[in-house]
This record gives structure tokens, C-alpha cells and sequence, in this order.
């Protein structure tokens, strides 16, 4: 398996991104990486991409990572509609790219013997908890900057690695513990209504209230109560980037019975009401004529990257 590193002692440095939708039969055009990382997550699929000779198929909540310095198509008509983010990206450091095994990376990273300030990501991987990827990238696709001096797509670049970091080194082991929490996580997931309880979830791995928030807490870092209003927002907040639902909709669609009591807990978990994080994080680059623009290299970017060539055209 494949992977890179991100050095993240400086920003990554955003470059240019959006959302492309088309109805099949479609094909990504050919297209070479000068210096960029491109990161692909599909929402819908299959998509067919190759990187230089190796072929990939993207099902949705799949992450394709494209390194630099790489010839990059479709070699395969997707006959279904797609529909996928799309992120360029350079780092402020010569990365490398290395071959490694999954259980030796997952090993090394979680008894701390990685490089500080660096983390890893394969090419290619399954993100299990899409949502909080999902609502990253959309807000770093609806940042249009008023202050020239802070550039807050790049901190957030950074901060959507890290979660595709932890998220991918964090899955499931084979701890009795930690598979029933993560059954337990999919099932919440799977069966949320607004009456379901602590209990009811305990009842269903035949466990002590107590005892399964004791063990959430120490796996997840929140309470059983905790991770079921988190799943609920987290809900509303991709219903309220992705649809035009009425707001009360959008309550009674994530699992709250009361509208008021959504909208205080949306607030205190985001810090903005519904309308205004709609209305913050829904002005992205939809559905371009051509994916990946050739867009001239930021000034930002050429000042703080002096070995990297502008991106173009694939040479002849």
C-alpha cells in the first residue's frame, strides 16, 4: 500500500477546489499534477480513475489522494451519475511516498513511533465517518476571505488531513471493547429516531447504562447521550449544506421533536443558528464546466513554495 507523508509543523497551502456533479455516461479528462496533491471524495459512483499505470474505482466515501508529478484521467465511462469533492493542495515540504503494509503503519502510528509534526495517509481509503470530512470540505469551499492577511483555507486544509488521519488510524481493532463500541456507533447511526434512549442502546448489547456511557466515554471521548446529540447534528448540518430543507425540516429529519430545542443545540454545538450556517457554508464551486480549472498558482503559494513548477498543461 502506498502512502505520503504531510509534514504539518507549517500550513498546507490551499489551491484551488469545488464539487462536480454529472449525469453518465461521464469521463475525467486527462490531466498532469505539477506539484499539487489533489484529494477526490466521492459521493457518488463508481468513478473510474487512473493515476499514471495504476487503475482505481471509487465507490462513495472513498478518498483518492493524487501525489505531484503525475499523469491522472478516467480510463472508464461512469454510466451513472457522479457527484465528488475535489481539493488541490500543495505542502510548504518535500513529502515522500513510501510502501508500507497496513497493520505495520497502524501499529507504528499508534504506539507513537512516527516522526513529529508529520502524519500519513494511503492514496487510496474508505472513510468510515465521511460526515465530518464532508462538512470540512464544504467549508473550505465556501471561505471567500475579507481579511487578505489570513488565509483560514489553509488551517482548515490542515485540520481535514488530520481528521482523515485520525479517522483512518482509529478504526476498529480487534479489542472486544472497542468492536462493541463501533458496532454500537453503527447502530446509532442506523436505527436514530427522536425517542431512541441510553437505554435502549444498552438493552441492545445487554450492557448496564452505565457501564456502555463509562466505556463510550473512555473510546469515543463523549458520553452515550453525548454521541447521540452529536450524531444529530451532525445530521442537520449536512442536510443544511446539501438540501434546501426548510429549517424545520431539517429538525424534524436529524431526530429533534421540538424546532426550539434544535435550534439552541445547533447553536451551542457550531456557534451560528441554522440560517446562518447555511447561509455561511453553501456558496461552493458547483458543477464547473471543467474539473480542475487551470487556475495560475497563487502569488501566496509561489512565495512560500520556490520548487514548484506552474501547474498547466500535460507536456508533450
Amino acid at each position: 500500500m502506498l502512502f505520503s507523508t504531510f509534514t504539518i509543523a507549517k500550513t498546507l497551502l490551499y489551491y484551488k477546489g469545488g464539487e462536480f456533479i454529472a449525469h453518465g455516461p461521464w469521463k475525467h479528462r486527462r490531466m498532469y499534477h505539477k506539484g499539487d496533491y489533489e484529494l477526490i471524495l466521492c459521493i457518488k459512483g463508481p468513478i473510474y480513475l487512473q493515476i499514471n499505470d495504476q487503475r482505481f474505482t471509487l465507490k462513495p466515501h472513498e478518498v483518492l489522494i493524487v501525489p505531484p508529478f503525475t499523469t491522472f484521467y478516467g480510463y472508464q465511462d461512469s454510466e451513472n451519475d457522479v457527484d465528488f469533492y475535489w481539493l488541490h493542495f500543495f505542502s510548504q515540504h518535500k513529502e515522500d511516498a513510501f510502501e508500507s503494509d497496513e497493520a505495520t503503519m497502524t501499529s507504528e502510528v499508534r504506539a507513537n513511533k512516527t516522526a513529529k509534526h508529520k502524519i500519513f495517509l494511503p492514496m487510496y481509503f474508505k472513510l468510515t465517518d465521511y460526515e465530518e470530512a464532508t462538512i470540512l470540505i464544504h467549508q473550505i469551499l465556501s471561505i471567500h476571505n475579507e481579511l487578505s492577511f489570513i488565509e483560514e483555507r489553509d488551517y482548515l486544509v490542515s485540520a481535514l488531513l488530520i481528521q482523515l488521519y485520525k479517522s483512518y488510524f482509529n478504526r476498529p481493532d480487534s479489542n472486544e471493547d472497542s468492536t462493541r463500541i463501533n458496532y454500537m456507533k453503527e447502530w446509532i447511526r442506523a436505527n436514530m429516531s427522536s425517542t431512541l434512549t441510553v437505554a435502549e442502546i444498552a438493552n441492545r448489547v445487554h450492557l448496564n447504562p452505565d457501564y456502555l456511557t463509562r466505556l463510550f466515554k473512555q473510546y469515543t471521548g463523549m458520553t452515550t447521550l453525548q454521541y447521540l446529540n452529536h450524531v444529530k447534528i451532525e445530521v442537520a448540518t449536512l442536510l443544511l449544506i446539501r438540501t434546501e430543507m426548510p429549517i424545520k425540516q431539517v429538525a424534524d429529519s436529524s431526530y429533534f421533536n421540538d424546532p426550539k430545542v434544535f435550534m439552541r443545540r445547533f447553536k451551542s454545538s457550531t456557534g451560528l443558528s441554522p440560517t446562518e450556517y447555511r447561509k455561511s457554508y453553501n456558496l461552493i464551486h458547483l458543477n464547473n464546466p471543467h474539473v480542475d480549472p487551470q487556475i495560475p498558482i497563487p502569488k501566496r503559494i509561489a512565495d512560500s513554495i520556490d520548487y514548484i513548477p506552474e501547474n498547466g498543461d500535460i507536456p508533450e
